[in-house]
């Protein structure tokens, strides 16, 4: 007899062995959702829907969007960028623009500001602007735009 072969598993008197069985291993199936749980749910997604929408279409009419057009290296020091800025009409808006050298770092930066206009509704403007540069660029654009009080 050998004795570090284990023994077979014992029966039981009615034939079954002793295992385990797959609903004591892994637990019992999880229940699924009722109909009223499963409406009371849609429900509560759909409100929550509803309500960002609404945010979202009341917050956005404020906003001040800009996007890059052109750019120009001139010369070690001097380049121009074009840019697109959309706002509102009625709002004062400032940009920084800026030209970056290589390694991304800062060689020349400045800030325009659009004054309020008279008209009402979104209004999109364009703008070339001329920089000076400390050193050679590489690229140019829009750092950002924000509304002014």
């Amino acid at each position: 007899m050998n004795p570090h072969r284990t023994a077979p598993a014992s029966a039981t008197p009615s034939g079954a062995t002793s295992e385990p069985s797959v609903a004591n291993r892994y637990g019992t199936p999880k229940r699924a959702l009722g109909k009223r749980q499963r409406n009371v749910i849609i429900a509560a997604v759909l409100a929550v829907a509803v309500v960002a929408a609404g945010f979202f279409s009341f917050t956005d009419g404020s906003k001040v969007t800009s996007k890059d057009i052109a750019f120009d290296i001139l010369s070690p020091t001097g380049a121009t960028v074009t840019f697109d800025m959309e706002r509102n009409a009625a709002d004062r808006v400032e940009c920084a623009v800026r030209v970056l050298d290589d390694s991304y770092a800062v060689v020349g930066w400045k800030s325009v500001v659009f004054e309020a206009g008279e008209g009402s509704g979104r209004e999109k403007v364009r703008r070339t602007v001329e920089l000076r540069t400390e050193a050679l660029g590489t690229t140019g654009g829009i750092g950002g735009c924000w509304k002014l009080d």
